[in-house]
């Protein structure tokens, strides 16, 4: 179900960011980075794409840059008739990607992920070196529920 979910997601995400400009793959993976805080891979990204192609709601069209030729895709009518009849997604989807922009900005998704990681090899790391987490821990814990209790701010 999650799978899903994710690739119904990207679909939309896909088309919301080649409205906004035509765009080579790597450039679109790049975009989607910078707007949603994960970058798809490439075997996400291009199978995905040659769907949406077959189903109309992208077109392909070769173009030089420089010395290279670069597939650009962009939306069609189609594909904007889709966007227009998910518009609650692409509503949902811009807020998160208001939320993940503020939230890279401070360098909480950094921490995030840092902390995914220190949580995933927990079991290996000495004692005395996770020790030193524990004041660090416990001022950030309490910070943010003294900013929980804060009402003014709302």
């Amino acid at each position: 179900m999650d799978r899903l979910i994710y690739r119904g997601m990207l679909r939309v995400i896909v088309l919301k960011s080649l409205s906004e400009q035509p765009l080579h793959g790597y450039a679109l993976m790049n975009r989607i980075e910078e707007s949603y805080g994960f970058k798809p891979s490439p075997g996400a990204i291009y199978p995905l794409l040659r769907r949406m192609i077959l189903e109309g709601l992208v077109t392909v069209e070769e173009r030089r840059v420089g010395d290279k030729v670069v597939k650009v895709y962009s939306v069609t009518d189609k594909g904007a008739s889709y966007l227009r009849e998910h518009a609650s997604l692409v509503t949902l989807l811009d807020q998160l990607s208001a939320k993940l922009k503020i939230a890279s900005d401070i360098g909480l998704l950094a921490l995030a992920k840092n902390l995914f990681w220190l949580f995933k090899h927990i079991n290996e790391i000495p004692s005395d070196k996770l020790n030193e987490f524990k004041p660090k821990f416990s001022e950030l814990n309490e910070m943010i529920s003294r900013l929980k209790r804060v009402e003014a701010w709302r």
